[in-house]
């Protein structure tokens, strides 16, 4: 088992957002050319929302912290952003944090 480290989570989730973001600005360029890449954009757009939030926070202290984060997240409602589809981009966002809670807790007692 590996020590948990604040500092390399805020740079993955960091890394994480950048990535997002530079494909969002290409998908950009397509969606305005072929509708079918609607889905690929509310789909990386709600990944950036959760990865932009997540890094820099002081909730990062600890794996406890950051679950009751990610569920406090879960919970909630997202963002209002624009996107093409906001039931698909909540669904796809609800995804990527459910897939972090799986993650994170994998090894504790939930």
């Amino acid at each position: 088992m590996t020590a948990w480290n604040p500092d390399a989570l805020t740079k993955r989730f960091l890394n994480q957002a950048e990535d997002t973001e530079r494909y969002l600005r290409e998908v950009r360029s397509k969606v305005k050319h072929t509708t079918s890449y609607q889905h690929v954009y509310d789909e990386q757009m709600a990944r950036f929302s959760v990865f932009n939030y997540l890094h820099g926070r002081t909730f990062l202290e600890t794996q406890d912290r950051l679950l009751q984060e990610l569920r406090s997240l879960l919970a909630g409602v997202g963002p209002n952003l624009n996107v093409y589809d906001k039931e698909r981009f909540e669904t796809y966002r609800r995804r990527c944090i459910q897939q972090l809670i799986d993650e994170f807790s994998e090894g504790t007692a939930a």
